[in-house]
């Protein structure tokens, strides 16, 4: 393993963090905050400690295969350690603990929070925890792929173990015009949400945060009471719209605006089609629901299914109602997007719905074959044959992350808490999703849980956005016994 290229390369990540981190700082600052000088403690000892790892070993070598799953798992760590500063220098959090959980939870994307004290925080922590989400959308390694040109060096093992998915697609020969295509169609994105939610009332502070937190399909906000503090369902609108976009391929939407020819060619994608086509099968029934069994007026009722559908599927998990008085079907239901996630290539988590489909698709053709036993017939993507060997990663993808969300939910059971509570909260943890059932419902927070609890969920969290097998490898001992190249 080539130890001096990985701190090198883990130097800069950590070096960039710390650049990062003077953006809330100068807001802060302009803000006449206390805490702007935490910021800049922080991004102090963030350029340091960086700096000095990557200015050290300056002799670089091609990194391999398990270079690149190293590299991932340490610099998603000390991402959070590092980024992990400004709550604890601040006063923000009482505890390490309170800290990591918060920063994970936004490099990862999961939203879940363990803050209560809306009132007493200044507008430099609430935008880097919308920083923190906003990069860890598009990933950490991607951006630095951008700006960096030291990730050059065997770039594409990296690009393969942060990217979630299958597969990871190379949009442009270079990988580093691939990184810098997902960062810009990103930032359009972002900065036409900013424009409609102030068109619609928002400040601009709020309206920056809310799009960085959309787009990565984070669910930070800066409201206790997330969207439900807005009472507009024409902000819940363009929410609905910006997580569904967060929760796509974000190569359909290189195609969209840049391809001319392919400008429709989501419309053909079956993944797209089958998240959408999901999307519309759940939301419907739980409007029906609301209208019937609770009484809502019929466009409130199709205006909250579709926004609590859409951002758990989607794994940002803003909140505009509390889903946990809809009834056990709504709550089943949304359990089961948790779990389903957005769809591969987006900055969504979950399971994805290519691999959801891949699988069906295989039942269907396995089925067949017992009716017609001399059938000939592949599994097929967007009219695609898809081979055997990402079929079977397909099935130990699945096996792993069902097996794993059941030890997750047997370790918070461990705690003294129900089923559905434990569930929840690993379902909501390794599916990058913020908001649970029961205790760690949707108006809830994380704060009450113990300091174990939110360890393992924190755990969970890195697990899930990494999809689990980048860092389930490094505990193989052949990891360490092969020999590098």
């Amino acid at each position: 393993m080539h130890f001096k290229t990985i701190t090198k390369i883990t130097g800069w990540l950590i070096l960039l963090l710390g650049v990062a981190q003077l953006i809330p700082m100068g807001v802060a600052w302009a803000y006449q905050e206390t805490g702007w000088s935490a910021f800049l403690m922080s991004a102090g000892i963030s350029v340091v400690a960086g700096g000095s790892m990557a200015l050290v070993f300056r002799k670089e070598k091609e990194i391999n295969e398990r270079d690149g799953f190293f590299i991932v798992t340490l610099s998603w760590v000390f991402a959070t350690l590092f980024g992990a500063l400004p709550y604890l220098l601040t006063g923000t959090t009482a505890s390490f603990t309170d800290a990591v959980f918060e920063t994970i939870s936004g490099f990862t994307t999961t939203g879940a929070s363990i803050l209560t004290n809306y009132e007493t925080i200044g507008r430099g922590v609430f935008l880097w925890r919308s920083l923190t989400q906003w990069f860890g959308g598009m990933g950490i390694i991607v951006l630095a792929l951008v700006i960096l040109p030291a990730l050059g060096v065997g770039g594409m093992q990296l690009y393969k173990r942060e990217v979630p998915g299958p597969t990871s697609e190379k949009l442009t020969p270079r990988l580093r015009d691939t990184a810098k295509v997902l960062w810009s169609v990103y930032l359009l994105f972002t900065v036409l949400e900013v424009l409609c939610l102030v068109g619609l009332g928002m400040s601009w502070f709020e309206a920056v945060n809310h799009a960085m937190t959309t787009l990565s399909t984070g669910g930070f906000s800066t409201r206790l009471d997330s969207i439900a503090g807005y009472n507009s369902p024409a902000i819940e609108w363009v929410l609905i719209f910006f997580m569904f976009v967060g929760g796509m391929n974000f190569s359909l939407h290189y195609r969209l605006l840049a391809k001319p020819g392919q400008r429709m060619g989501f419309l053909k994608d079956d993944e797209w089609r089958w998240y959408t086509l999901g999307i519309i099968a759940f939301a419907i029934p739980i409007a029906l629901i609301l209208i019937l069994n609770k009484g809502y007026a019929p466009f409130k009722a199709i205006t909250e299914s579709f926004f609590s559908v859409v951002t758990i599927v989607t794994t940002t998990g803003f909140v505009s109602d509390d889903y946990m008085k809809w009834g056990g079907f709504a709550q089943i239901a949304l359990l089961y997007l948790m779990i389903a996630g957005g769809c591969a290539g987006s900055t969504g988590g979950g399971v994805k719905w290519v691999r959801i489909s891949l699988v069906i698709k295989y039942i269907r053709v396995e089925m067949l074959r017992l009716i017609h036993p001399k059938l000939v017939m592949q599994v097929r993507l967007s009219n695609q044959p898809v081979n055997a060997e990402i079929l079977s990663k397909i099935f130990g993808f699945l096996f792993l992350y069902l097996s794993t969300l059941a030890i997750a939910t047997l370790l918070v059971a461990l705690d003294g808490h129900s089923l559905m509570t434990s569930l929840g909260a690993a379902a909501s943890a390794l599916g990058n999703v913020g908001p649970g059932l029961d205790l760690v419902g949707p108006v809830e927070t994380y704060a009450p849980l113990s300091a174990y609890v939110k360890w393992v969920l924190i755990l969970s969290m890195l697990l899930g956005r990494l999809e689990l097998m980048t860092v389930f490898i490094l505990f193989l001992p052949q990891m360490w016994r092969w020999k590098a190249v």
